[in-house]
């Protein structure tokens, strides 16, 4: 392993390995054992040393189904082809929670976070048991943890006897972690003098739920479509039966909600590049277009199963993130540093989809994002939101 470490420029991990016990270093080399080495040098240089940001050319409006332009009974109609897709099994609900209540300074994962008792898991979980006893329907429940809330998780929802939910239709697997690296390309140790990694960003999932065999369980009960959403939006409806009814009738690979983009709004825009919808950042769309692509991304995506279990393994890149994480130094004093974790989102995937459909709705009643204590998208503003909408 020595040599390994040196031949790719790890010389502080190699000079750290000298001050461990045996079996805390028995511990890092069988860590170090599975690591590709060449991979993460790679990735790197490819990330990190030579990184470009290639913004894509050919960018316009993606063809779009505004929810509001829709008469009542089209509304009427494509929600009763979601009933009855859920009502058939074919839809599960897959939840991305492997966050931390950190930013609202709660101890625990975000979905523990409650508002007046009500904790944002429990929200999620009302709605699959009204829809399953409505419709008579076993509803899987399939939810991303990380390793870093994992435990507590499980525990939450034992603790809450799962919510009133069968026990058995709840699914749980934990988002992949990678190597964290130092600016000069360097593994680390973390506080654990254990090898430091990170999630690897919530594209992670479907490598993991190909990985977890969650895939194929679904596949085993008749699904045909996963309803994405994540722990953030107090407004989620999950498993919309519109949505997922158009997901039915466009037979779309992917199904796309979205809400109008306020003007000059730092959010993600859903759009056509060459023929594929793609998600880019609001920095990266052409200098003085911003506000002409009207979709906001607000993570609700529906995708094929069969879409899903043959693009599970294929290439999704990686994008850096420069965080001051808490280490280990040379002499094993505990310090922050600007730390590079590689990251995979979700909607990459999206290249590889040749069929896909998007829907805008009404922001008021479709969104409320909570990531910050104070200020903008708030515990305020989230608690407003869920008044408004009679969701307390």
């Amino acid at each position: 392993m020595n040599k390994i470490l040196r031949k790719y420029n790890h010389e502080q991990l190699l000079n750290q390995l000298d001050l461990l016990s045996q079996r805390e270093k028995a511990n890092l080399e069988e860590s170090l054992s599975i690591i590709n080495f060449e991979d993460i040098a790679k990735l790197y240089k490819d990330v990190y040393v030579d990184r470009k940001i290639e913004l894509p050319q050919n960018i316009k409006d993606i063809d779009t189904t505004i929810i509001n332009d829709i008469s009542e009974e089209e509304k009427l109609k494509i929600k009763n082809i979601g009933l009855r897709g859920i009502e058939k099994g074919k839809f599960a609900a897959v939840l991305m929670a492997g966050g931390q209540g950190t930013r609202l300074e709660h101890n625990g994962p975000k979905g523990t976070f409650k508002f007046e008792g009500i904790s944002l898991f429990e929200m999620q979980a009302r709605q699959i048991k009204i829809l399953s006893e409505t419709l008579n329907v076993t509803i899987p429940w399939v939810i991303m943890t990380s390793n870093i809330n994992h435990e507590e998780t499980l525990q939450f929802f034992e603790v809450n006897q799962y919510f009133n939910l069968n026990k058995e239709n709840v699914h749980f697997f934990i988002q992949p972690n990678i190597v964290a690296l130092s600016e000069s390309g360097e593994l680390l140790l973390n506080e654990d003098k254990q090898l430091m990694t990170t999630p690897n960003g919530n594209g992670g999932i479907f490598e993991a739920l190909q990985t977890s065999g969650t895939i194929q369980l679904l596949k085993q009960m008749g699904v045909t479509h996963i309803y994405l959403n994540n722990i953030d939006n107090v407004l989620v409806k999950v498993l919309d039966p519109i949505l997922c009814g158009y997901a039915i009738e466009s037979d779309a690979e992917v199904t796309t909600k979205t809400i109008r983009a306020k003007k000059n709004e730092s959010a993600g825009r859903v759009v056509e590049v060459d023929g594929k919808k793609q998600v880019i950042e609001y920095t990266e769309l052409p200098e003085g277009k911003e506000n002409i692509y009207r979709n906001a991304n607000i993570g609700i995506h529906i995708f094929k199963l069969d879409f899903i279990m043959q693009h599970a393994s294929s290439e999704i890149p990686y994008h850096l993130a420069v965080k001051q994480l808490a280490q280990l130094d040379e002499t094993f004093t505990v310090v922050k540093k600007p730390t590079l974790k590689f990251e995979k989102f979700y909607f990459d995937i999206f290249k590889y989809a040749d069929t896909f459909k998007t829907v805008q709705f009404d922001r008021l009643e479709e969104f409320s994002p909570l990531k910050n204590k104070e200020g903008t998208d708030s515990i305020a503003t989230a608690y407003e939101a869920l008044k408004r909408m009679h969701r307390l």
